[in-house]
C-alpha cells in the first residue's frame, strides 16, 4: 500500500530533526524563529572573479531578494530585504512554502521572472510587483515567479544560522526535495573552487554575475566579506534628485545622487536608456511630486540650485531609487557613461552610496 502523503510528510520532518541534532543546530526560541525575526545576509563587492579552496560560487539572480517563512503569528510571509511585506506580490510563492512539510521554516532566495527563453528578466518582475501589486494575484498566470532558494536559516524548531554555508545547504537539499518538480520554487546550485569559470560562463550567457560565498561561514545578518559578488558590468544605485526637461511627458534625463556623508552628493544626470514605456512610467511618477524648493528640501539648497542651473530641470525629494550601468565613477564624483536599467522599488535611497562603498544595513 502507498505510503500516504501525511505520513511521508513526518518521516521527512524526523529525518531533518535528527540530522539538525547531530549537527549540534542550536533550537530555534519557542515557536521557532520567526521570519520577521531573521535579517539578511548582506554580500560586499569584488571587482573581479577568483578562484578559491572553501568557496561556493553561485548565479547572481536578477531579481529582489525575499526571506520566506513561518510568521510569529504562524503563518507564512514573505518579506523583502528592507523588511516591507512582499505576500500579497507573490501569493503563489508563499502557497508553495507553505505547502512544503516543515514547522517553523525560513528560507532565504531571490524572486526571479523568466521570460519565454527561462531566462530572469527584471522588467517582467517590476510589472508585478512595483507598478501593479495589488493586482499581483491575476498578474500571476500571465508572469509567473519563481523563488531560486539558496539558504535555510531554521526549521523545525532549530536555528540553522550558526552552522556553517556547506551543511546548511545540505540541510536546504533536504528541504527542498520534499517540494515537486511543479512548485515555484528552486534550489540555487553552486560551484565549489572555480568562480573563474563560472564567471566567464555568465558573462558569456550576458547575465548579471555571480555571488562567491565561504563555505565555513555561519550566517549573519548584515553585510559581510564572507558573501562577495562580483558583476558583469559596474552597476549602482542612485537617487533620483531630479529630472528635465520640465514637463514629465518630455523626460529626456534624470539627476542623480548618492548619499554620502549625511547629506546628498551629485553624480550626474542620466538619459541613455530612458524611451518608451521606461520614460512614460518614470514621468507619470515624477509628474506627482512637488516643486523644486518645497518638494526637495532634503537635498538643501546648494543641490538645487546644481540640478536647476541645467535648462529646464526641475529638482524632486530624493524618493526614486535607479539603476545604472556606467563605465567609470570620475575623481570628479561624475559617472562616465551612464546607462538607465530600471527603477529598483525594494532599495531606499539612503542605500545609494558612491562606488566601493557599502550601503548601510
Amino acid at each position: 500500500m502507498a505510503v500516504s502523503r501525511r505520513a511521508a510528510g513526518a518521516g521527512v520532518r524526523h529525518a531533518l530533526r535528527r540530522e539538525l541534532a547531530r549537527l549540534g543546530a542550536p533550537p530555534a526560541p519557542p515557536g521557532g524563529l520567526a521570519v520577521e525575526a531573521a535579517r539578511p545576509m548582506l554580500a560586499g563587492t569584488r571587482e573581479r572573479p577568483f578562484n578559491a579552496a572553501g568557496w561556493l560560487f553561485e548565479l547572481k539572480y536578477d531579481g529582489y531578494r525575499v526571506l520566506a517563512g513561518h510568521a510569529a503569528a504562524g503563518a507564512v510571509r514573505l518579506l523583502y530585504r528592507s523588511g516591507r511585506d512582499a505576500t500579497a506580490d507573490f501569493p503563489e510563492l508563499a502557497r508553495a512554502v507553505a505547502a512544503l512539510p516543515f514547522a517553523s521554516l525560513v528560507l532565504d532566495g531571490e524572486a526571479v521572472a523568466l521570460d519565454a527563453r527561462g531566462r530572469p528578466s527584471f522588467g517582467l518582475l517590476q510589472r508585478r510587483a512595483q507598478r501593479w501589486p495589488s493586482r499581483a494575484a491575476g498578474e500571476a498566470a500571465g508572469t509567473p515567479v519563481v523563488l531560486f532558494v539558496f539558504d535555510l536559516l531554521a526549521g523545525e524548531g532549530f536555528d540553522l544560522r550558526p552552522l556553517p554555508l556547506a551543511a546548511r545547504r545540505t540541510m536546504l537539499r533536504q528541504v527542498m526535495a520534499a517540494a515537486g518538480p511543479q512548485v515555484p520554487l528552486r534550489l540555487v546550485e553552486a560551484v565549489e573552487e572555480r568562480g573563474e569559470d563560472l564567471f566567464a560562463a555568465v558573462a558569456g550567457l550576458g547575465l548579471e554575475g555571480i555571488l562567491a560565498k565561504r563555505a565555513a561561514s555561519p550566517y549573519r545578518g548584515g553585510r559581510s566579506a564572507d558573501w562577495l559578488k562580483v558583476r558583469v558590468d559596474r552597476v549602482g544605485d542612485f537617487a533620483v534628485i531630479g529630472y528635465g526637461p520640465r514637463a514629465p511627458a518630455d523626460l529626456r534625463r534624470l539627476h542623480l545622487a548618492v548619499h554620502a556623508g549625511g547629506g546628498w552628493q551629485y553624480a550626474g544626470t542620466v538619459g541613455s536608456g530612458l524611451a518608451g514605456a521606461v520614460r512614460g512610467d518614470l514621468g507619470r511618477r515624477l509628474a506627482g511630486t512637488a516643486a523644486a524648493r518645497s518638494g526637495a528640501a532634503p537635498l538643501g539648497p546648494e543641490l538645487v540650485r546644481l540640478v536647476e542651473a541645467d535648462r529646464k530641470s526641475v529638482a524632486v525629494a530624493p524618493d526614486l531609487v535607479c539603476e545604472v550601468r556606467y563605465k567609470e565613477w570620475t575623481d570628479a564624483g561624475m559617472l562616465r557613461e551612464p546607462v538607465f536599467l530600471r527603477l529598483r522599488g525594494d532599495k531606499r535611497p539612503e542605500d545609494c552610496v558612491p562606488p566601493g562603498e557599502e550601503p548601510p544595513d
